[in-house]
C-alpha cells in the first residue's frame, strides 16, 4: 500500500479523536485504559505512516545524498584466535 496524504490525515484526525475520549474520560472517571491503549496504538502508527510519506516525496526529489565514512578502515577490530582478546586489523 502506498501511503497518501489523505491516510496521514485520518490517523491524524483518529489521534485527536482518541485523546479526547481519554480526557472526557479522566474527567468522569471512566475507563480510559482501553482508549489510552488505542491512542498509543494509532499514534506509533501515525509515526510510521508518516515516515512512508515522507520518503515516497523524496523519491522523487531531486536531492542528493552524500556517503561519508563513519569508521576509518585501520581502525576495525577482530578477535585474535590465539587470545581471544580484540586487536588492530
Amino acid at each position: 500500500m502506498t501511503t497518501t496524504k489523505n491516510d496521514v490525515k485520518q490517523l491524524a484526525e483518529k489521534i485527536e479523536v482518541l485523546a479526547k475520549d481519554v480526557q472526557s474520560k479522566l474527567d468522569t472517571n471512566g475507563d480510559w485504559l482501553g482508549s489510552a491503549n488505542e491512542l498509543t496504538r494509532n499514534n506509533l502508527t501515525f509515526v510510521f505512516t508518516l515516515g512512508e510519506y515522507f520518503a515516497l516525496q523524496q523519491v522523487g526529489s531531486t536531492k542528493t545524498v552524500k556517503a561519508t565514512s563513519v569508521v576509518s578502515a585501520n581502525r576495525h577490530v577482530l578477535r585474535d584466535p590465539a587470545t581471544g582478546r580484540w586487536r588492530k586489523a
